[in-house]
């Protein structure tokens, strides 16, 4: 994963830096790709409930061992063609084990780890998102954005004892989201860009909320090329009342990254 991204950053910086050079007199880019380190903490909590045994609330640190930081490359890009909405995308995954000697009996699945076992646990998150921009303002010092898509998850957790027991639950489907973005152009060549999009909703026994915001300032090598510092906040709360089931997963940090347009 780290290689694909150091080779990501690689490409972006040659093939716009090229670009610039063979177009310098161009005036609209087309297209943006971004390649991003983001260095999260995270906190998660998970509830998996199976017929009359009525799951523990694990939190993945102190219960089961999982580090509360990590560094995740994650990728963007977008479409900006005349008279159409602008087209965004996004993804980021990311996996991680742990093995510990739990300090108390864990309910998952069905199934009851007793305290003192040495579990083994995992989790795998994949993440995808796809906009559409609407301008509301598009000036040569500010433009916002109207933001309108879908988030799409693959989301796994399991955890296997000591006698070789394995649990896993699988969760995986779209989420839509609505949101803003706003790009303020800023003295010598830098730039501040914020987008937030999520959902609060009830509905029946599902009570569930996402929010990613996501801020940065950028510096403007040329028009084709630019450098990134940020801080993006992403949250997933879900719970089913009816089935006794909630995942509460929080990631928060500063990430960088590089840019190129074309």
């Amino acid at each position: 994963m780290k290689n694909t991204f150091l080779i990501t950053l690689i490409v972006i910086g040659i093939v716009s830096l090229g670009v610039s050079t063979a177009q310098a007199d161009e005036k609209n880019t087309l297209v943006s790709i971004s390649a991003d380190y983001w260095m999260p903490s995270i906190d998660a909590n998970i509830k998996s409930s199976e017929l009359a045994l009525i799951g523990t609330d694990i939190n993945i640190i102190d219960d089961l061992g999982f580090d509360d930081s990590e560094s995740i490359p994650a990728f963007k890009a977008s479409i900006d063609l005349p008279l159409f909405p602008e087209i965004l995308v996004s993804y980021f995954a990311i996996d991680s084990e742990a093995t510990k000697q739990i300090s108390k009996n864990i309910d998952f699945m069905g199934v009851t780890y007793s305290a003192l076992d040495t579990v083994k646990s995992s989790y795998d998150i994949t993440h995808y998102e796809a906009l559409l921009g609407f301008p509301i303002i598009n000036a040569d010092i500010a433009k916002i954005e109207l933001l309108v898509g879908a988030k799409y998850f693959e989301v796994e957790s399991s955890i296997t004892s000591s006698l070789g027991v394995t649990k896993t639950e699988t969760v995986d489907g779209p989420v839509p989201v609505v949101g803003a973005m706003l790009e303020l152009n800023l003295p010598s060549k830098f730039r501040f860009s914020g987008v937030a999009r999520g959902l609060q909703v009830e509905i029946d026994n599902v009570d569930a909320k996402l929010y990613d915001i996501d801020a940065s300032i950028n510096y403007d090598f040329n028009r084709f090329f630019r450098a990134s510092a940020g801080y993006r906040y992403f949250l997933l709360d879900a719970e089913d009342t009816s089935t006794n089931d909630s995942v509460d997963i929080k990631f928060a940090g500063p990430y960088v990254g590089v840019t190129g347009s074309f």
